[in-house]
């Protein structure tokens, strides 16, 4: 089993951040995956932590996202991933670490999106 652990600072309010985590368009494409094949919310705590298994369809899999308040206008956003490659292919792909580079890639267009969006809410 393979754990990803990666955080990120964005520029906008706990509450901001939270919503569009959990706007399935604004998701990143690694956690959109799963909420399409069956992963269940296990905890749900607003506005600070969500955590999800993988479900049937990928046993193995599971993760927690945090939200932590950094200052009135920035979040720290937390995630873990718990992977259990299946195959060949995917044991090949987490041990590259491209999992790991996919989730930083969308962690950053996610914070990018956030800010992007807030700042255009501004103007």
């Amino acid at each position: 089993m393979g754990r990803i652990e990666e955080s990120i600072e964005i520029d906008a309010p706990i509450g901001t951040v939270y919503r569009e985590w959990t706007d399935t368009e604004s998701l990143p494409a690694c956690m959109r995956g799963g909420a399409g094949r069956g992963a269940t919310a296990t905890e749900v705590l607003p506005p600070d932590r969500i955590a999800w298994s993988g479900g049937p369809e990928l046993p193995g899999h599971s993760g927690v996202v945090t939200f932590h308040r950094v200052t009135d206008h920035s979040t720290r956003l937390m995630l873990q991933l718990d992977t259990e490659p299946h195959g060949l292919w995917d044991h090949l792909v987490e041990g590259l670490g491209f999992t790991d580079r996919k989730v930083i890639d969308e962690l950053a267009a996610f914070k990018a999106r956030v800010e992007d969006h807030r700042h255009h809410q501004a103007a």
